[in-house]
C-alpha cells in the first residue's frame, strides 16, 4: 500500500512540473530598452525634423537684377548648365575674355511676366562655344518652370535666353565664382508646388499636309498677338507667333490649311488685337516663301506662299514662352 502511494506522489510530482514548464513556454516577455537605446532614438528624432526643415528662399523676388557693367570689352559664353535643388532650379552661365583690363561682364535677368518667362540678356558676346542653340534648351518641367531656351536677337553680339515659368515662381541673380577672365553667374528659380495646370491644346505633334487646328482663347478672353520672329533650320520654316490673353490660358484658337491655290492659310478667327498686322503687309520668309497678314474685325489671316506641292508643315503652341508655331518642311 505504502509502494503505491509513493508511486503516486512521484508521477503527480512529475505532472506538476511537466505542466508548468509548457505554461513558461506560452509567456512572451516585453523587451528591455536601455537609456542607452533611447537616447539614440531621440537623435534620430531631432535629425530627421531638421531634414524637413525648409530651404530659405530670402533675397528671391519678380523684380529685374543686374550684375556686371556695360563696357565695349569682348566675351565668349563657354557654357550654360542647369541642376535641379531641393527648392530652385539653378542655371549657371560662365563667361570669359581674354582682353588685359576687362571688367565684369553685363548680365541682366528681366521678368516678362505677359510672356510667362524670365529673360537673361548677354551682350558684347564674340564667341560662343556652348550647346544651347535656338532649336536645343534645356527641360525642366518641375515646380512651374518649364525650361531654358534661346531666344533670336537683333544683334550677332547679344544673347538673350527665355526661363519659361508658369506660377509664382521667383529668382535670385549670384556670381558664384570668379577668376581672372571668367566669370559664373547663377540664376536661382524657385519651383512653385502650388501651381495647377490649366487644360490647354498645344495643337499637333507631327507634320501633315493636312487641315490643323487649336482650340484657345477668343478676343473676350483678351487673346492677341504681341511679336514675332523666324528661324530656317534643317529644311524647316519655322515662323512663331507671340501670343497673350487675360485667362490663365494664353493660347488662342487658330486653324490652318492649304487652300486651292497651295497656299497655306492660317487664320485666328477671334483676337482682341494683333500687333503684327499693322507693322507691314508682307514678310519675306527664307526659302522663298513669302508670309500676307490681313486683319478684319477681330480676325487676322496669315497666308503662306510660295510652298510647292503643299508641303507637311506643323500647327503647335507652347507656353512660356507663349507662341503659336508653324512651321513648314520645305
Amino acid at each position: 500500500m505504502k509502494k503505491n502511494i509513493f508511486i503516486y506522489l512521484v508521477v503527480l510530482l512529475l505532472s506538476t512540473l511537466l505542466l508548468t514548464g509548457c505554461t513558461k513556454k506560452d509567456v512572451q516577455e516585453d523587451p528591455v530598452v536601455t537609456e542607452q537605446e533611447e537616447e539614440v532614438e531621440t537623435e534620430e528624432e531631432v535629425e530627421t525634423e531638421e531634414e524637413e526643415e525648409p530651404v530659405s528662399l530670402e533675397g528671391f523676388t519678380k523684380l529685374k537684377q543686374t550684375l556686371g557693367e556695360a563696357s565695349d570689352f569682348e566675351y565668349k559664353v563657354e557654357n550654360i548648365t542647369g541642376e535641379a535643388k531641393d527648392a530652385y532650379y539653378e542655371l549657371k552661365f560662365t563667361l570669359s575674355s581674354t582682353q588685359e583690363g576687362v571688367v565684369i561682364p553685363l548680365f541682366t535677368v528681366e521678368p516678362i511676366l505677359s510672356k510667362g518667362v524670365y529673360r537673361v540678356s548677354l551682350t558684347n558676346i564674340f564667341h560662343d562655344t556652348n550647346v544651347i542653340t535656338h532649336s536645343k534648351g534645356i527641360s525642366i518641367n518641375k515646380g512651374a518652370i518649364t525650361g531654358l531656351t534661346r531666344i533670336v536677337t537683333d544683334s550677332d553680339t547679344t544673347r538673350a535666353y527665355d526661363i519659361g515659368i508658369l506660377g509664382s515662381n521667383t529668382f535670385k541673380l549670384e556670381m558664384s565664382d570668379s577668376s581672372s577672365g571668367s566669370w559664373t553667374f547663377s540664376v536661382k528659380v524657385s519651383y512653385d508646388t502650388k501651381y495647377s495646370p490649366p487644360t490647354i491644346d498645344y495643337g499637333s505633334t507631327e507634320f501633315s499636309s493636312t487641315d490643323q487646328e487649336i482650340e484657345g482663347m477668343s478676343a473676350s478672353d483678351g487673346a492677341k498677338i504681341t511679336d514675332y520672329s523666324y528661324l530656317y533650320s534643317g529644311g524647316v520654316v519655322k515662323f512663331s507667333i507671340e501670343v497673350a490673353s487675360g485667362a490663365s490660358n494664353p493660347i488662342p484658337s487658330v486653324t490652318a490649311g492649304y487652300d486651292s491655290e497651295g497656299v497655306l492659310v492660317v487664320t485666328f478667327p477671334s483676337l482682341s488685337q494683333d500687333k503684327v498686322s499693322t507693322w507691314g503687309s508682307t514678310i519675306s520668309l527664307p526659302a522663298g516663301v513669302s508670309l500676307a497678314i490681313s486683319r478684319s474685325g477681330e480676325s487676322s489671316v496669315y497666308r503662306f506662299s510660295g510652298i510647292s506641292n503643299k508641303k507637311p508643315f506643323k500647327l503647335s503652341a507652347t507656353q512660356s514662352p507663349n507662341l503659336v508655331l508653324v512651321e513648314i518642311d520645305v
